[in-house]
């Protein structure tokens, strides 16, 4: 429905659009998905092989930790050391002062073989603590007690066996403590019974230098631990969106989350890692908007395109819509004033394509068309001069002989002058009669006549009624019908005054109604009134017969013939009487023409 009610300039466009633009942008969304998904799909088999080969870095280097801690073995005096019983600090004799200093010094060699290796510590089965830290403060804190940690417990149950731990502060060294990551393992000795539990102490440094050394540039690198914690991230905001368990998306290998970005927000998409050794979790990933840079320009050249065909489109459907619509819309015109009756013969536009075909069998369509209506208003104005001859004839001679006998009994009782004038006031009434013809009059000779028929009535209802006029000296000239009044008149007095035992007044009064472009003419009595059932037959001549057909329906007749539907004569019951009202077009008549 709506797509009819549009005009044609808009589905014009609306079709050339869809024509030019919707494979554009079909095409180009599909290009965009396709290589998106290409893209996705080899950035994460790139992802999963450098994952592969970070995993291997990091196991490779935690494993040579792990041989580092197996390095007391091949040094007898440190399990000599770690032997005996537990002896406090100041009574350590000058022997064992000197083999604890020849402990640290084995110690003080890990970080030599390793940088990444902050601190080392042998606890011994005995209660003997021995440790070396990298930097100036190497004392240890003895009132730590590292039995409870976690690394250490899992160290003594795996009996010899090599532990490491996440990220977590190391507390057993004198002064600030420090983040690292431990690597454990219980020594025994060759009976096979525990001696000490050495602790290697490892900065998560060494990840770094693993991802630096792999020249990853922008890709997102996160390690989590096998407990879900932190060990390294070169992004701490992905890292946070990462480690929250509403936002760790892990499907088959691969996890998507997003932060903010100094451009807005950013989303990242990779592959996750897990270690069969150590447990960990390595998150590799890639800023989606950097990845799809490429198939971006694809979709805005896309969108550069369609919006360019879009405003060709909107040129081209105009210029045509212009040249189509013009002489569809002078025909649209023409066809409403042919609607209001004027007949206007279109210009012909010399086209020779179908507008001009239409436009000349439009103009050819006008001119038989108003032929026609001009033969049909012939007729019809002969029809209603036949019509009003017609009515004129339906006048039956019973008034006549009823006024003439009367006024012959008044003769008869007396000799009067009113004999006289009321002979004069029917030969008036009878003259005008014969001079009826199809022409309008003035209002003021209708009320004239009016006014003489109403004295011949007088004189067959002796002071039976009485008769007021209302009718404004600027009404005297409207246009009206001749005789029209007449039976309204005699209606009044025949059925108001039956049976009534006063004096019955008659209202005859014109006023104009509806902005003045009509005249109303009211006849008012305040007889005994009549039935709906009456004013129903009254007005339906088919329902009279005879002489009574004479009547209102007449009246009625005439005026809807002359002048239309719109008008006509009412019928209104009122509290006290009866109005009939007579509508007719408001136009002034004056002597010697209109």
């Amino acid at each position: 429905m709506r797509w009819r009610k549009i005009t044609y300039n808009q589905k014009l466009f609306i079709t050339f659009l869809l024509i030019s633009c919707l494979p554009v942008l079909l095409l180009g969304t599909i290009a965009y998905k396709k290589s998106a998904d290409t893209l996705k799909s080899q950035t994460e088999q790139d992802l999963q092989v450098i994952a592969g080969q970070l995993n291997t870095s990091i196991e490779k280097q935690i494993s040579d930790f792990d041989r580092f801690s197996i390095l007391p073995y091949y040094m007898p005096e440190a399990f000599k050391i770690l032997s005996q019983p537990y002896v406090p600090e100041e009574q350590w004799s000058s022997a064992k002062l000197n083999a604890q200093k020849q402990l640290i010094r084995l110690m003080s060699a890990y970080p030599s073989i390793n940088t990444s290796i902050k601190g080392m510590v042998l606890y011994g089965d005995k209660g003997s603590i021995s440790g070396y830290r990298s930097n100036d403060s190497s004392s240890i804190n003895r009132a730590y007690n590292a039995s409870g940690e976690a690394w250490y417990k899992e160290a003594r149950l795996k009996k010899g066996g090599f532990v490491v731990s996440g990220v977590h502060e190391i507390r057993q060294f004198e002064g600030e403590p420090f983040a690292a990551i431990t690597g454990a393992r219980m020594l025994l000795d060759d009976r096979m019974r525990p001696i000490a539990v050495i602790a290697l102490h490892i900065s998560p440094d060494f990840i770094d230098k693993i991802i630096r050394s792999s020249q990853l540039g922008d890709t997102v690198v996160t390690v989590v631990d096998r407990d879900g914690q932190l060990v390294y991230t070169s992004n701490q905001q992905v890292a946070s969106q990462l480690l929250k368990e509403n936002s760790l998306h892990e499907r088959v290998g691969i996890w998507m989350t997003s932060g903010e970005g100094e451009e807005g927000k950013i989303a990242y998409r990779g592959v996750v890692k897990k270690s069969k050794y150590l447990g960990w979790s390595i998150y590799l990933g890639k800023n989606q908007n950097d990845l799809l840079r490429d198939s971006r320009m694809i979709r805005r050249y896309t969108l550069i395109i369609a919006i360019t065909l879009m405003i060709a489109t909107a040129v081209v459907s105009w210029l045509l819509a212009r040249n189509l619509s013009r002489p569809i819309l002078r025909l649209i015109r023409s066809m409403r004033n042919v609607e209001q009756g004027k007949f206007e013969v279109l210009e012909l536009t010399g086209r020779q394509d179908e507008i001009g075909q239409l436009h000349l069998s439009y103009s050819r369509m006008v001119k038989r068309l108003e032929r026609m209506v001009q033969s049909i208003a012939e007729k019809e104005h002969q029809k209603r001069k036949a019509e009003l001859y017609a009515l004129h004839l339906r006048i039956q001679p019973h008034f006549l002989y009823n006024t003439l006998n009367s006024i012959r009994m008044i003769a008869i009782m007396q000799q009067s002058q009113q004999i006289a004038k009321l002979i004069h006031s029917l030969n008036r009434l009878l003259q005008s009669y014969l001079k009826l013809d199809d022409g309008p009059m003035p209002l003021s000779q209708e009320i004239a006549l009016l006014k003489n028929y109403g004295q011949l009535m007088d004189l067959r209802y002796t002071n039976t009624f009485l008769i007021e006029w209302d009718v404004p000296e600027e009404l005297l000239y409207s246009e009206i019908p001749p005789m029209l009044l007449q039976p309204v008149l005699e209606n009044a007095i025949f059925h108001g005054s039956k049976g009534l035992n006063r004096t019955l007044k008659i209202q005859v009064k014109a006023s104009l109604v509806r902005e003045n472009s009509d005249l109303q003419i009211e006849v008012c009595d305040d007889g005994i009134g009549i039935s709906e059932d009456q004013i129903s037959r009254l007005l339906d001549d088919r329902m009279l017969t005879g002489a009574s057909s004479i009547g209102l329906n007449n009246v009625n007749d005439r005026v809807r013939l002359r002048f239309g539907e719109d008008y006509g004569l009412t019928v209104k019951r009122l509290e006290q009487g009866t109005a009939i009202t007579i509508t007719l077009p408001y136009k002034e008549i004056h002597e010697g023409g209109s």
